[in-house]
């Protein structure tokens, strides 16, 4: 496997969990494509906060984060960029600042997620090109 630092990454955030989980086409797809062309899928780990339950009903999001290549912890570097990205942005949703962080942290990263308008005004914070950091809203 690449080294984490190097590796371009797809990251998901709740949103982009939640969606391939109930087998939505379009998220599937990205992810499937991102695999294929060597991307690694990573979910940062505060991301399970917002998506895991332990209710029956969400196995399907387990099996989603048990395939994914990596789950990723949030280092104090990353949380302070997160909330740099806050404070910039004007976005209070801290898992939101942390995903895009983590993709900031790694360029090329694509963002896979449900709430594109939150993720694009953190990543217009970080002072990045849509080149750097993608974002595909599903």
């Amino acid at each position: 496997m690449a080294q984490l630092k190097s590796a371009r990454r797809l990251v998901l955030d709740s949103g982009g969990v939640s969606v391939i989980a109930e087998g939505k086409g379009d998220a599937r797809a990205a992810m499937n494509r991102a695999r294929t062309e060597g991307w690694l899928v990573v979910i940062p780990a505060p991301v399970l906060a917002e998506v895991h339950t332990g209710r029956r009903e969400h196995a399907m999001i387990d099996r989603v984060v048990n395939a994914v290549d990596m789950l990723l912890p949030t280092t104090p570097e990353i949380a302070k960029l997160a909330g740099e990205l806050r404070a910039k942005s004007g976005v209070l949703d801290v898992v939101d600042a942390i995903v895009v962080a983590e993709a900031v942290a790694s360029p090329p990263s694509i963002i896979l997620t449900t709430d594109p308008g939150d993720i694009a005004r953190l990543i217009e914070a970080a002072g990045l090109t849509g080149d750097e950091v993608v974002v595909i809203a599903v």
